[in-house]
């Protein structure tokens, strides 16, 4: 069995996940991520079998994160193998063609809330108002780490492709955010986070 958790909404995926974890808790489990992924261990542990059938679970975080060459070869290993159960995390919705990997896999897809986008698309120049309006309603429904974490991977992707913005200016905005979310997280920021982002963003939207 193949389960998958995905999405941009992180918190309810990532509580979700941990919740299908917590229920299998007794089972013999190899867990890795995107950065720790070792493919001869993964090989032994699916290949090495265990005392009693299903009671062997992989976990993986970021699969779909890896180079193409080394997620190949994971998932033919996986495929060939149906003995083991196997739970996949990823951080960020994936796509038809994605998913195809694991035909049989059940899904569960946690998707953000559209006014975070719609306040994303926002931040464009001469659109403070708006902005404003979009951002409080964020900030209401204490949506604040997902917008920032979304904010981050946009600002990331514009300076890789196309922006309205300059490059100059975008990096030093991306780097801002860095910053404040460091400070934020570490205790260190002197202002309000929620204040302290909006002040980043100004030159954004004057």
């Amino acid at each position: 069995m193949i389960t998958i958790f995905h999405g941009d909404d992180l918190a309810a995926s990532r509580l979700a996940f941990s919740q299908f974890l917590d229920q299998n808790s007794s089972k013999n489990r190899l867990h890795f991520n995107s950065k720790t992924i070792d493919l001869d261990r993964l090989n032994n542990f699916v290949s090495g079998g265990s005392l009693f059938s299903g009671n062997q679970l992989l976990i993986i975080d970021n699969l779909f994160s890896l180079p193409k060459p080394i997620f190949d070869k994971i998932s033919q290993i996986i495929n060939q193998n149906k003995q083991v159960e196997l739970v996949l995390w990823q951080d960020k919705n994936l796509t038809a063609a994605q998913l195809k990997t694991f035909p049989s896999a059940v899904n569960h897809c946690y998707k953000a809330d559209n006014q975070i986008y719609s306040c994303l698309n926002a931040i464009k120049p001469h659109n403070l108002i708006l902005f404003n309006q979009l951002y409080d309603q964020i900030i209401d429904q204490e949506l604040f780490d997902l917008f920032l974490y979304l904010l981050k991977n946009s600002l990331r992707r514009q300076l890789q492709t196309y922006s309205r913005f300059s490059q100059s200016v975008l990096k030093k905005i991306y780097l801002q955010l860095i910053e404040l979310e460091y400070q934020y997280k570490s205790g260190q920021l002197a202002l309000p986070k929620e204040s302290a982002l909006k002040r980043v963003l100004l030159p954004l939207l004057k």
